[in-house]
C-alpha cells in the first residue's frame, strides 16, 4: 500500500519546520538560500504545500545538519547514519578514544531510559519513543566510531 498524495512528505516537512523554524537551530533565510530557494518557497516546503526534492533534501542536510532529519530518512531501512568526525581536530587516536567514550555515555543514557520506562512495570508509547531516540543516538555513535577505525586500518577492520 502506497503513501497517499496528501501524506507524502508531511512528517518530514513538519520535522524540518520544527528544527529550522520552531527551534531556530538554523537561520531559515540561510537554509533557504543553501537550497536555492526564496524564503516563501522554503516555507511552502516546511508547511508541506510543496514537497522537497531529493536535491533539496541533500542540500538541507548540509545546511541544517540535525541527526533527527537523517534518522527520519533512514528509519525502517537497514542503514544507520554515521557522523563525519574528520574535522574534529586532534589526532585520529584521540578521536577514536573520544568516540569510544561517547559510546559508553550513550549506552548509559539508553540504560537510564530503560530503567525509567520500567519503573511502573511497563513501557508505554512515550517510553518507547524516548527509547528509540536514545538508541538512535547510540547507533550513530557506534557507526561513527566504526568509520574512524576503518580510517586508521581499512584493510584490517571489516566491521
Amino acid at each position: 500500500m502506497g503513501i497517499g498524495q496528501e501524506e507524502r512528505g508531511r512528517v518530514f516537512a513538519g520535522l524540518v519546520h520544527q528544527v529550522v523554524i520552531d527551534e531556530r537551530r538554523h537561520s531559515a533565510k540561510v537554509v533557504a538560500a543553501a537550497l536555492g530557494l526564496s524564503e516563501p518557497a522554503f516555507y511552502a516546503r516546511t508547511s508541506n504545500r510543496v514537497p522537497f526534492s531529493a536535491d533539496e533534501i541533500r542540500a538541507l542536510l548540509a545546511a541544517a545538519p540535525d541527526p533527527r532529519l537523517v534518522a527520519y530518512l533512514l528509519r525502517g531501512t537497514p542503514y544507520v547514519a554515521a557522523e563525519r568526525l574528520e574535522g574534529d581536530g586532534g589526532a585520529v587516536e584521540e578521536q577514536i578514544h573520544r568516540g569510544a567514550t561517547r559510546i559508553v555515555i550513550e549506552a548509559t543514557d539508553v540504560l537510564e531510559s530503560v530503567e525509567a520506562a520500567l519503573r511502573d512495570g511497563r513501557i508505554d508509547h512515550r517510553d518507547a519513543l524516548m527509547l528509540r531516540q536514545e538508541i538512535e543516538v547510540a547507533e550513530r555513535a557506534l557507526a561513527s566510531l566504526r568509520t574512524l577505525v576503518r580510517k586508521v586500518a581499512p584493510a584490517a577492520v571489516e566491521l
